[in-house]
């Protein structure tokens, strides 16, 4: 994080170029109306141990420079399809992204971001005569829509000191903590890794806005892998997200944390193995925050619906019921915590220096509104709720930050466990499914490809008619939205809180997600791709 007299050297510098840029003009072209600079300032360090010997200790520091230069008027400018196909990293600018970390002479950043704002101007004049060639043969159906909007002057500074991270006291802990794991019987693999990262954004533009702000990640994950007698790899992960180092567990927590993974680690290896199902499933919060955010979350965010790619799939339904049950979802970046826990997709500016608001998106199961960025989009409700994100060098487009799944009318887990029993009877199933953890998800919004989500599961059970539950391995879920969303037919009481990472166009960024446990009447799984190996031929080495 930058400290408070060094912000107050770049603040300037920054405006000053942000003028400059505006300056540029080619005999012919239309001149650049707007121009932004967002630096990034990221302190690094990562450690990961396996058995109990350290394989990484590194740390680093870097800034980046995110510059939009926009050319025409905030009417028409040179943007197309939502932005999403704007972050090619072989374009000349993407090689000027990177600027110096030099806080004592400060004429190499300028250097830096005159050379960056030159080729994006370049760029930019370059994709407004090629959406004006495209006129010539295609139609625009967006071109009575702003291209961007403009916003009044503000000033928001914050300063904030960094946490002090002790370097030497993570990579004890990795070391003794992958130890312990590699101790545990019958673990052929394992590891366990920190990370964390503290970062200063700060945001200038021609509209003589000035925001900084900072965000702090520290992270624990670790792996451990059995390899069972039919050749299959099983694996357990333990991933923490958190704002804070003091939300991270103790290493007597982690190890209690871990021999419950550990336990299922070993349920797994004698689990049955199912290739495909399809019926009744009751997904645990965690799992049913990753169906919300992959079916729905990814196709509200606003830019899609200005591409000519995109599926679209909830455009125009706005007042229209999209879920069947009574659900409320809203994405709120101002929140901060949730039941004393740090959320790290809250931020109070988005990365186009929009403020952040809550987005209501769907009220009593109908669609009520989108994710949105400064480029207007399609829809009755239109309002900026400031949701335009990005990593580094992309484009921004508007993607979630703290997504909360609220039921109107709820059930404990236990009458959510008797009615998915119900339900199997009901519908004449041998069985149904628990799932308890999921780890990654994907989707794909394109309209040429089908419109379809995955989850991936680390754990899960059948449940039988009589209530008994049996381990089982080898399948993921599957479904296509609208249907996975229009049977969900019960919502939990128990809502729980998922700090992760979502990647987009835009690039990998940090989300939270708040959600329940639901219930599915139908829900369809498919077989993991799996590789089968041989057995070690040399036994483990001992001392």
């Amino acid at each position: 994080m930058i400290k408070k007299a060094k912000i107050d050297n770049i603040i300037p510098i920054l405006k000053k170029d942000c003028k400059r840029a505006l300056k540029m003009y080619v005999k012919g072209f239309p001149k650049p109306y707007y121009c932004s600079l967002l630096l990034r300032d990221v302190n690094w360090f990562n450690t990961w141990a396996s058995s109990g010997s350290t394989y990484r200790k590194r740390s680093d520091h870097t800034r980046n420079v995110n510059c939009d230069i926009r050319v025409g008027s905030y009417k028409y400018d040179q943007t197309t399809e939502g932005c999403l196909y704007d972050n090619d990293d072989d374009v000349e600018s993407y090689t000027h992204v990177k600027v110096p970390i030099d806080d004592k002479d400060y004429e190499g950043l300028r250097i830096a971001i005159w050379r960056l704002s030159e080729a994006k101007f370049r760029e930019a004049l370059t994709d407004y005569s090629n959406k004006e060639a495209a006129r010539l043969s295609t139609v625009n159906p967006h071109a009575k829509l702003a291209s961007f909007t403009k916003l009044k002057s503000i000033k928001s500074i914050k300063y904030a000191n960094p946490e002090k991270m002790d370097e030497e006291k993570w990579v004890k802990f990795c070391k003794q903590a992958s130890k312990w794991l590699s101790d545990l019987t019958k673990v052929s693999g394992n590891y366990v890794e920190f990370d964390g990262t503290q970062e200063t954004k700060i945001f200038v533009n021609s509209e003589n806005r000035v925001i900084v702000q900072h965000k702090q990640v520290f992270s624990i994950a670790a792996s451990i892998r059995r390899l069972t007698s039919k050749g299959s790899q099983i694996e357990q992960e333990l991933v923490i997200n958190a704002a804070s180092q003091k939300d991270l567990p103790t290493l007597a927590a982690f190890k209690k944390m871990a021999l419950e993974k550990y336990k299922r680690l070993n349920s797994l290896t004698k689990a049955k193995k199912i290739h495909s199902f399809s019926g009744p499933v009751l997904l645990y919060p965690m799992p049913a925050g990753l169906l919300f955010h992959e079916a729905i979350g990814h196709r509200l965010e606003g830019s899609r619906l200005l591409s000519s790619g995109e599926g679209k799939t909830f455009a125009g339904q706005i007042g229209k019921q999209v879920i069947s049950a009574p659900v409320n979802i809203y994405d709120d970046p101002t929140l901060k915590t949730y039941k004393g826990e740090k959320l790290i997709g809250s931020y109070d500016f988005d990365d186009e220096g929009t403020k952040a608001t809550k987005a209501e998106l769907v009220k009593e199961g109908k669609l009520v509104g989108f994710l949105n960025s400064r480029a207007e989009i399609p829809s009755k409700n239109n309002v900026l709720n400031g949701h335009a994100r990005n990593r580094n060098f992309q484009r921004a487009i508007s993607r979630m930050g703290v997504t909360v799944v609220e039921g109107l009318y709820t059930s404990t887990m236990n009458e959510l466990k008797q009615r998915l029993v119900e339900e199997i009877i009901a519908q004449g199933k041998p069985f149904g499914m628990i799932v308890y953890e999921t780890s990654n998800g994907e989707t794909d919004t394109t309209a040429y490809d089908f419109q379809a989500f995955s989850g991936e599961i680390s754990y899960a059970t059948l449940i039988f008619p009589n209530g008994k539950e049996v381990p089982i391995r080898g399948v993921d879920f599957v479904g296509t939205p609208l249907q996975a969303l229009n049977n969900i037919i019960a919502v939990g009481d128990d809502m729980m809180l998922d700090n992760h990472y979502c990647g987009a166009e835009s690039g990998f960024i940090h989300v939270s997600t708040i959600c329940p446990a639901i219930l599915l009447s139908d829900l369809e799984l498919q077989a993991k791709e799996e590789e089968l190996v041989t057995q070690y031929i040399l036994p483990r080495p001992k001392g």
